[in-house]
C-alpha cells in the first residue's frame, strides 16, 4: 500500500519521468530526513517567522488549507502564515511524523500535529489535526514541501 501511495504522488506531482528518477535514485531518505521539514516549520511557526516557514517550500509550491482556496508559490504562502501568526496568535507548534518515504528525489510525510491559537473572544484554542506533505529533494540535499494539506483530526 506505501508503494502504491508512492506512485500516486510521483505522479501527481508531474513533471519527472520515471527513467530520470531511476538513474537519480540513490539511497532512501530515512523518516527522520523527511520530517524534518514539517519540524522545522512547526519551530519556524513558534519563533513567529512566516519568512522561514516559507522557505521550507518549493518556489512552485502549492498550499491547500482546509475550506480555502489553494495558495500558490513561496511569497504567497508566506503571506498566508505572516496572516495566520498575525491574526491568530500561532504558538505552541507541534508535528509527530506518522509515516514517510521517498523514491530518488521525490518523498512523502504523513504525521500529525497540534497548535493553539487565539479564538475570536481571545481564548487559547487548542487545534489537532493531520497533515500530508509532498517532498522533494534540492539539490543540496534538503526536503522541501511541493504540497503540502491539512485538516482537523477526529474528535476523540
Amino acid at each position: 500500500m506505501r508503494n502504491l501511495l508512492l506512485v500516486v504522488f510521483m505522479l501527481a506531482l508531474g513533471g519527472y519521468s520515471f527513467a530520470e528518477e531511476t538513474v537519480q535514485t540513490g539511497t532512501s531518505a530515512s523518516e527522520f530526513e523527511l520530517g524534518q521539514m514539517n519540524r522545522d516549520f512547526a519551530a519556524a511557526l513558534n519563533a513567529k517567522d512566516a519568512r522561514a516557514a516559507a522557505a521550507l517550500y518549493t518556489e512552485d509550491a502549492v498550499l491547500i488549507p482546509p475550506g480555502e482556496a489553494p495558495v500558490r508559490g513561496r511569497q504567497a504562502i508566506e503571506e498566508y502564515w505572516k496572516g495566520a501568526i498575525e491574526a491568530g496568535g500561532v504558538r505552541d507548534v507541534s508535528v509527530e511524523t506518522m509515516d514517510a518515504l521517498s523514491s530518488g528525489s521525490l518523498g512523502y510525510e504523513t504525521g500529525s500535529f497540534q497548535l493553539t491559537v487565539n479564538g475570536p473572544d481571545g481564548e487559547a484554542i487548542v487545534d489537532r489535526g493531520r497533515y500530508i506533505e509532498l517532498l522533494r529533494r534540492e539539490p543540496d540535499g534538503r526536503w522541501l514541501s511541493t504540497h503540502g494539506i491539512w485538516n482537523a483530526a477526529p474528535e476523540q
